[in-house]
């Protein structure tokens, strides 16, 4: 039988992602991997995880995550790293353009069968449909002629909700925010991103974005809001970003059957 395993936010932990995809076990020739985006940032090997993710080929499915998008912005946008950022081993590397161009490919959304994966979630006021039309319209946008552009004017908070007449950089923006960024909304789908940490932390008028309701018919993988700790109340949501990064477990989420595989300190445990 072959196996799907959702991993969560990699941001560079390198270490930590070969030995949890060596524990698994991951079988490259039957298995397929999914990255719900954050490959690279704040973690010391992102190199080594951009090189590797990419030899694996059709065996792996990414999405874009804001950190990767960050990264595309400094390298094709003219963007000035922040003093966060760790991933000068990539832009120092004359393997950069190419491990960039490769990166700048990947969708914004994936939907297979019933399962969807973004990085950072769906807004409840789009279908999963409409979200993977603006998804795709967005990845048209930065795997295609205009990416330069793009990168250029990518940063920044407004539009802060969706209207549908909205067009160009203001149109792409919101669509990048609500599917790379996003973690409350209110109930018209208006996005707040001073609030980052759990969901008893958000503002009045502000849900969590899948407590105000998701598609019962789909399944939809995320990462990205490492404080849930892969904790969400809704059976049709699995959260996968367990904060490796600030010292806590790398997550695998086996599809098929949700069991998951958690790596920390050396050691794999299945916390169910």
């Amino acid at each position: 039988m072959s196996w799907t395993y959702a991993i969560g936010d990699v941001q560079g932990c390198y270490e930590e992602l070969r030995q949890l995809i060596a524990a698994i076990p991951f079988e490259p020739l039957h298995d397929r991997l999914w990255f719900v985006g954050d490959l690279v940032n704040r973690g010391p090997q992102n190199l080594e995880t951009l090189e590797y993710v990419r030899q694996l080929g059709d065996a792996a499915v990414v999405v874009q995550g804001n950190h990767d998008l960050h990264l595309l912005a400094i390298v094709f946008g003219g963007k000035t790293p922040t003093r966060g950022d760790t991933f000068h081993d990539v832009l120092d590397s004359p393997k950069c353009e190419e491990l960039s161009q490769w990166l700048r490919k990947r969708p914004f959304i994936y939907k297979h069968l019933n399962q969807v994966m973004v990085h950072a979630g769906i807004p409840h006021i789009w279908t999963v449909d409409e979200a993977i039309g603006y998804g795709e319209e967005v990845a048209n946008i930065v795997g295609g002629d205009d990416y330069v552009a793009y990168f250029e004017q990518m940063y920044g908070n407004h539009p802060e909700s969706w209207d549908p007449n909205l067009n160009g950089m203001d149109r792409w923006r919101i669509i990048t925010n609500y599917l790379t960024r996003m973690r409350f909304t209110d109930k018209q789908g208006r996005l707040e991103f001073a609030h980052k940490l759990s969901l008893d932390t958000a503002p009045e008028g502000f849900r969590g974005w899948f407590e105000w309701g998701t598609p019962h018919d789909h399944t939809l993988i995320f990462g990205h809001w490492a404080a849930l700790e892969g904790h969400v109340e809704a059976a049709d949501v699995i959260a996968t970003d367990t904060g490796c990064v600030w010292g806590r477990a790398l997550t695998a989420v086996r599809l098929e059957d949700r069991k998951t595989f958690c790596w920390q300190d050396g050691a794999l445990y299945c916390p169910n």
